[in-house]
C-alpha cells in the first residue's frame, strides 16, 4: 500500500480552493503526488481526532484569506497539523501584514493574485505549485501529537493483554497487538525476528501487514547497523528516495522504507529484533520511537515469561516423575526390609541390628522430606482455623524419637492455615531438633505475645544451637551441620512464605525459631 501525500485547504473561499486543486493537480501529474482535501473552518468546531483524522499524510496546509484570523482556527493547525508547512493565502501584500501573518506561525505566504511566477519558474506556472512542491518533497511527515497519544493507549492496553497471555495464545495475541499499531501509527508493516540458537540466525516468528502488501520479510542480515542492536540499541532510519527520485516519488519499492529496529532484551541478552516499516517517508519523533521500544520490551517479557511458564511445567512433571519413583520403587524395598526387622527384634539383640533401623529411619525421613519438597514445593491447599496445640502434638506423635520430650508452654490459639502444611511445618523442625540435639533433646513450643496480644509462637529445643557463620544458610536446601538431609529447614520456610508468616531463628541456650503472624485474615490468630 502506497498512501499518498496530501494537501489540505482551509477554508471557504471557492476561487482560492480552486486554485489549490489545480496546483495540487499539477503536482500530481508531475510525481503522482500529493492528493487535495479540504476543511470548512466551521466543520472544525467540536471536531474529534477520529473526525479529522490528523495522520501525518497531511504535508501541507493552504489557508484562505481571513482563515488565521480565528484563534481556535490557528490553534487547531498547529495542534492537528503540527509536521505539515502552512502556506497561508492572503488578499493583503503590504510587508506588515506578511510579517502579521508570519508572527502567527505559519511557514510561507502567496498572493491571491496570479502572477507569472518566481524567477525560473515556467511561464503562467502558479507559484502555489512550487511552493507546495517544495513542502511536500523536503517534509518528511511525523507522528501529530494526538496520534502519539492514542499509541501510548493502545501499548498500555497491550500490556495488559500480552500479560495475561496463556502460552496457545501468545502468538494470537502478539500479532493482534501489532495490527492495532500498525494501523494507528499508520505503518506497513511490523515484524519480530527471534534469535534460533540451533540455526544461529534470526527467523521470522510474528509479523503484520497490511492487506494489500506482499512484500517478502526481510532477512536479519539486512538489518541495518546489526552492531547498534547487538548492544541494546534502537536502530532509527528515515526514509531515503533512491538516487534520481524524490520523495514524493512513490511508482515503485526501489527506495528502501523508513525503518525502525528495536532489541529485545531478557537478562541481558538479545533474543531478537522488532522491525517497523513505512514505505512513504517518516521522520521518526524520539516519543514514537520510545513507543516501539517499550512495545518490544513488551513481546520480549511476554516470551521470557512463556519460556518461563513451559519450564516450570516440564519440571513440574519431572518432579511428578521423581516422586512416582520414589514412592514406589524406593519404599517399597524399604519396607521389606523395616519388616524384617521387625519380625527378629525380640530374636535379636538390638546391638546387632540397631545400625540397620537408624539407616531406615533416616531413609524414610529423607524420602518424606523430598516427597513434601517435590510435590507441595511452597503451595498451600485450603486454610481453616486450627488449634496450635493440637496440630503440634499429631506431629510429634509421627517422630520416632521414644526419649525425646515435648513441652506446651502456655496457650497459643488458633491459627487460620492449612492444617496438613502446618502438620509438616511442626515435623520437619521436631526431627532437626533430635538430629541435632540428640535422642534425648527436649523441645518447647509456646507463644510470643505483644501489648496487643498473641504476636506469633516459638519452637525452641536445649540441643548444641547452630553456629554464628551458619544463620544466613540454614534454610537453604541442601545445608546441615548434621548427618541429615539438609532439606528440612527449607520446608519449614517455604511453608511460613507461603502462609505470608515470619520466620526468624537464634540461639538461646539452644535453637531457637520464631514465627510472626501477619495480621491479614488467612493468619490471624483467633
Amino acid at each position: 500500500m502506497y498512501r499518498r501525500s496530501v494537501v489540505a485547504f482551509l477554508g471557504d473561499d471557492p476561487g482560492v480552493r480552486t486554485r489549490v486543486s489545480r496546483a495540487t493537480e499539477t503536482l500530481r501529474a508531475e510525481s503522482d503526488t500529493p492528493e487535495f482535501v479540504a476543511f470548512d473552518p466551521v466543520d472544525l468546531i467540536g471536531s474529534t481526532d477520529e473526525d479529522t483524522n490528523p495522520l501525518t499524510d497531511v504535508r501541507a496546509v493552504v489557508t484562505a484569506p481571513g482563515a488565521l484570523d480565528d484563534e481556535g482556527i490557528r490553534d487547531w493547525i498547529h495542534t492537528r497539523f503540527a509536521h505539515a508547512h502552512v502556506v497561508a493565502v492572503t488578499d493583503i501584500t503590504d510587508v506588515e501584514a506578511v510579517r502579521r501573518l508570519l508572527s502567527t506561525g505559519v511557514d510561507d505566504v502567496v498572493t491571491t493574485e496570479r502572477t507569472t511566477g518566481t524567477e525560473g519558474a515556467k511561464p503562467d506556472r502558479d507559484p502555489l505549485v512550487d511552493r507546495l512542491s517544495e513542502a511536500v518533497d523536503r517534509r518528511q511527515p511525523e507522528l501529530a501529537p494526538p496520534v502519539v497519544d492514542r499509541l501510548g493507549d493502545v501499548l498500555l492496553d497491550a500490556g495488559t493483554t500480552l500479560m495475561s497471555a496463556h502460552a496457545d495464545e501468545v502468538e494470537t495475541k502478539i500479532n493482534w497487538t501489532m495490527a492495532n499499531v500498525g494501523d494507528t501509527a499508520g505503518l506497513d508493516r511490523i515484524h519480530c525476528y527471534l534469535h534460533d540458537e540451533d540455526a544461529e540466525r534470526f527467523e521470522r516468528a510474528y509479523g503484520w501487514r497490511r492487506v494489500d502488501d506482499d512484500s517478502p520479510p526481510r532477512s536479519f542480515d539486512d538489518f541495518p547497523e546489526i552492531n547498534r542492536l547487538e548492544t541494546f540499541e534502537n536502530v532509527v532510519r528515515p526514509f531515503v528516495p533512491a538516487e534520481g527520485r524524490t520523495a514524493s516519488d512513490r511508482n515503485s519499492r526501489s527506495s528502501p522504507p523508513a525503518t525502525v529496529h528495536v532489541p529485545l532484551v531478557v537478562d541481558w541478552e538479545l533474543i531478537g529484533v522488532v522491525a517497523f516499516e513505512r514505505d512513504d517517508p517518516r521522520q521518526w519523533t524520539d516519543e514514537e520511537v520510545d513507543l516501539y521500544r517499550t512495545f518490544g520490551d513488551l513481546i520480549a517479557y511476554t516470551i521470557a515469561r512463556t519460556e518461563r511458564r513451559l519450564e516450570l511445567r516440564q519440571q513440574t512433571e519431572r518432579l511428578e516423575q521423581f516422586s512416582a519413583v520414589v514412592s514406589h520403587d524406593l519404599r517399597n524395598p524399604l519396607n521389606v526390609l523395616s519388616g524384617y526387622l521387625e519380625m527378629v527384634e525380640n530374636d535379636v539383640d538390638p546391638s546387632k541390628y540397631g545400625a540397620m533401623d537408624r539407616a531406615l529411619n533416616r531413609m524414610e525421613t529423607l524420602i518424606h522430606d523430598l516427597l513434601v519438597l517435590a510435590r507441595d514445593g511452597e503451595a498451600i491447599g485450603d486454610t481453616e482455623p486450627v488449634s496450635v496445640t493440637t496440630v503440634a502434638e499429631q506431629a510429634w506423635s509421627l517422630i520416632r524419637a521414644p526419649n525425646a520430650t515435648l513441652m506446651i508452654s502456655g496457650e497459643i490459639g488458633n491459627v487460620t492455615a492449612d492444617p496438613n502444611r502446618l502438620q509438616q511445618l511442626f515435623e520437619n523442625l521436631f526431627r532437626n531438633a533430635v538430629d541435632h540435639g540428640g535422642a534425648g533433646v527436649t523441645v518447647e513450643i509456646g507463644p510470643r505475645t505483644a501489648q496487643s496480644g498473641v504476636a506469633g509462637m516459638y519452637v525452641a529445643d536445649d540441643g548444641p544451637g547452630f553456629p554464628s557463620d551458619a544463620k544466613d544458610a540454614l534454610f537453604d536446601s541442601g545445608f546441615s551441620t548434621a548427618d541429615s538431609s539438609g532439606i528440612g529447614l527449607a520446608i519449614v520456610q517455604r511453608i511460613a512464605d507461603a502462609h505470608g508468616w515470619e520466620i526468624d531463628v537464634r540461639n538461646d541456650d539452644g535453637a531457637v525459631f520464631d514465627f510472626s503472624f501477619e495480621r491479614e485474615p488467612e493468619a490471624t490468630i483467633h
